[in-house]
């Protein structure tokens, strides 16, 4: 896991501090904030898909029958390719091995790999509260108690940059209504409010809809507010690095400066007038 500060130092972000048109000094920021922003979660984002692998893994060991989603068709015993955790626990391996032994391949397509497992992760978690025949009220508790920590827990671990990664979120917020609904409509029974699933059964489409939404946009301003704090830190982190990189390229070390005008006031340095004279 070491191998990313090595491998990626050999990229050249912060070579040219001047371009010559203010488009590639913007492009050359926004490619330095990009890989500061990789950087900072590159730990989190390893140590997520480990843990992400053995939970899955276990899951898989201790309830090996079929959790496929509502949505899909019901083939028997010979529906395993449709379940989504055995895709998440395969890619989920893969992608370690490639962050570790490939990083600087694996840093260039870093925002598809983590919509990848985001996308991934919801539909292992959709599954997981169907037994193939009928919704599990054990697992839907248990899953909207989890919730937040899984939001806060993906913000840590598959982030980038907040002013591509809000379309992902939208997205998922998006699926999350459709697949309830989709239960809702099937089942009678919604996540966690009733009304929803009344509504759907009625054929209130629209209202249940709204249901869905007002009930996912506080998890929604939780996932975005908590992006945004994280993000903030580390934009004043950047601009700080940016700001000392600029005074050693233009030579305007302050504490240089500080420590040079005291030389001259004691007269140890050759800044004294008439000194080598």
């Amino acid at each position: 896991m070491s191998a990313y500060p090595r491998e990626i130092a050999s990229l050249d972000t912060h070579s040219s501090l001047r371009p010559c048109s203010t488009e590639a000094v913007m492009s050359a920021r926004a490619k330095a904030y990009r890989l500061f922003i990789i950087e900072r979660a590159w730990y989190a984002h390893l140590y997520g898909l480990m843990l992400c692998s053995v939970a899955c893994a276990v899951a898989i060991a201790r309830n090996p029958g079929q959790m496929t989603l509502p949505c899909l068709p019901q083939l028997g015993a010979n529906a395993w390719w449709l379940e989504p955790r055995w895709y998440f626990v395969s890619a989920c391996p893969c992608m370690f091995a490639w962050a570790v032994f490939a990083p600087v391949w694996y840093i260039d397509r870093y925002e598809r790999f983590c919509d990848l497992i985001t996308v991934l992760g919801m539909l292992t978690r959709h599954a997981a509260m169907f037994d193939g025949t009928d919704v599990r009220q054990d697992v839907v508790s248990l899953m909207c108690l989890l919730r937040p920590l899984f939001l806060l827990t993906s913000v840590l671990s598959l982030r980038y940059e907040l002013a591509k990664q809000w379309k992902m979120y939208v997205v998922r917020v998006g699926l999350d209504v459709s697949m309830n609904l989709s239960r809702a409509r099937r089942f009678g029974v919604s996540d966690v409010a009733k009304s929803v699933a009344a509504s759907a059964a009625a054929g209130s489409l629209p209202r249940a809809v709204a249901s869905e939404l007002a009930r996912n946009a506080p998890l929604l301003l939780l996932t975005v507010g908590a992006h945004w704090a994280v993000e903030r830190r580390d934009r004043a982190a950047f601009e700080e690095k940016v700001r000392l990189m600029r005074q050693m390229a233009d030579g305007t070390d302050v504490g240089a400066l500080e420590r040079r005008e005291s030389r001259v006031r004691r007269g140890v340095g050759p800044g004294r007038p008439g000194r080598f004279e």
